[in-house]
């Protein structure tokens, strides 16, 4: 019996396709598993089996010691919390990483009980109480998760060819950089040997990865090669709509003013902002835009992320966020989504191309910076990183950089060099002369676009719109002495 057989996986989808919601139980051996729905998505897995509860997880993937998970389970009993709330208020893990690791959970306690046969036992309908950060786990996602967990060699005479199967659209899924690549080079049929050598990868990798998207239905296998290409994926340029991971909105920040609500006061100035940015005035086209600030903490990250969200607005116009500040990121953080896959993983990779690590929210872009590099200069000095910037100058209608700021390092100074303009970041009431004049000894002021008050009270402005302004805490800090080490991730099935 396969894993579409199962009669857990048959429940799941029916559970779905009605979209009720309430608790699938799930049981072998005296074994336990529920499964928590919504609306028929899986909100999360609870297990009694010691090694697949969460606390485990956060171990394996290094996030806590062994020795640490008493502590956790004791401190999330007394404030009354989900173990997972808990530890994202210790700060352990961030709000991404949490879902991130909940889904791998819920995936492998759900492999569990497939590879096991458990009895499917009644479904309880009824409301289920709120979740902190749901996995949100549909069937589709599911199957891709349980394929890459279960995974078997996909056997291939050299001879026959593979390519994707016409007529059906591509599931918007969280697609890995290797997976997204393969994707993308099936849109013409391939043997294995001439995948091989088109994606770089290796055969054992790619086996693995071929065996997941026919476990998905997404391949097939042909003799000589189909008249047509797929509609999977455009024919002109790189595969943007059909390849490209979306953003939930479930965990955008609520400071993404611009994405809420694009009538409030924060959402005009962004507008006025970017028709001054179009003006003729300027003397020149505008199409790469460096954001940086004399000081950390001065909100240049939220100032990219809601400028770029407003210029995605604008009918016909595609446009792509970078996070080029691999000291502190903070892109991700107001998007809801973890820094890997970015910028820092294409820098470093020999052939994936740099739409296999990027996102998209409508049609906003996104390469989040990949994590903290140890090497940040040296990385944004790479000619890889001017070609990139020449390649998503042609396709997109606007790029905006953050850079950190300007500050004793030379990051900016270089995202500069390969921007049409350059836009300083003031945080009222914070931001130093001083810091500003030294901060612009260093740039080429020929590009300096101007200056964007930050934290700015809207009573300023005699305006009657119902306001809002920003507030910023203290994880802004940049350890220019010591740097921060990394936080740790989960190892993909690529990877073992």
């Amino acid at each position: 019996m396969t894993p579409h057989q199962s009669p857990v996986l048959i429940r799941i989808r029916q559970i779905q396709e009605s979209g009720e919601s309430g608790f699938l139980s799930l049981e072998r051996g005296g074994q336990a598993i529920t499964v928590h729905f919504r609306e028929g998505l899986i909100n999360a897995v609870s297990t009694s089996i010691t090694q697949h509860q969460l606390g485990q997880y956060l171990a394996r993937s290094g996030y806590l010691e062994d020795k640490e998970i008493d502590h956790l389970v004791q401190e999330s009993r007394r404030q009354k919390t989900l173990l997972g709330e808990t530890a994202v208020s210790k700060t352990m893990l961030n709000d991404a990483e949490l879902i991130e690791l909940v889904q791998a959970q819920a995936a492998q306690v759900l492999a569990h009980a497939i590879k096991c046969n458990f009895e499917v036992n009644a479904f309880t309908r009824t409301t289920p109480p709120s979740i902190f950060m749901p996995a949100r786990i549909d069937h589709t996602h599911l199957l891709l998760e349980l394929a890459r967990n279960n995974l078997r060699p996909f056997k291939l005479d050299p001879a026959m060819l593979i390519t994707l199967r016409n007529g059906q659209p591509l599931p918007p899924l969280p697609w890995y950089p290797a997976e997204l690549s393969v994707l993308s080079e099936l849109k013409t049929a391939k043997t294995i040997h001439e995948l091989a050598v088109a994606t770089g990868l290796e055969y054992p990798r790619l086996s693995k990865i071929l065996f997941v998207l026919d476990s998905l239905n997404l391949i097939g296998l042909v003799e000589s090669a189909p008249s047509e290409t797929t509609a999977l994926v455009r024919r002109d340029g790189f595969p943007y709509e059909s390849l490209v991971p979306e953003i939930r909105r479930t965990g955008l920040s609520d400071k993404l003013e611009t994405i809420h609500d694009e009538n409030s006061f924060i959402s005009e100035q962004f507008k006025t902002l970017k028709v001054r940015l179009n003006e003729p005035s300027l003397g020149r086209e505008v199409k790469v835009i460096t954001v940086t600030s004399p000081d950390t903490q001065d909100g240049k990250s939220l100032i990219c992320a809601n400028l770029a969200a407003s210029f995605a607005r604008d009918p016909g116009r595609k446009v792509i966020l970078l996070d080029c500040d691999f000291r502190n990121p903070s892109v991700h953080k107001y998007l809801g989504i973890t820094a890997e896959p970015g910028l820092q993983g294409y820098l470093e990779a020999d052939y994936l191309q740099s739409y296999c690590y990027m996102r998209r929210l409508d049609k906003m872009y996104v390469l989040t910076a990949g994590g903290i590099a140890p090497n940040p200069v040296e990385l944004l000095s790479l000619e890889k990183m001017r070609s990139l910037i020449a390649y998503l100058k042609i396709e997109f209608d606007m790029i905006i950089m953050d850079s950190p700021p300007l500050g004793p390092i030379s990051d900016a100074q270089i995202l500069t060099g390969m921007s049409d303009g350059l836009l300083l970041v003031v945080r009222s009431g914070k931001t130093t002369y001083r810091s500003i004049e030294a901060g612009l000894k260093n740039l080429d002021r020929s590009k300096l676009l101007g200056v964007v008050f930050n934290d700015v009270k809207p009573v300023m402005f005699n305006t009657q719109y119902n306001y809002k302004y920003y507030h910023y805490g203290s994880d802004g800090h940049y350890p220019y002495g010591q740097r921060r080490p990394p936080r740790p991730r989960l190892k993909t099935y690529l990877e073992h």
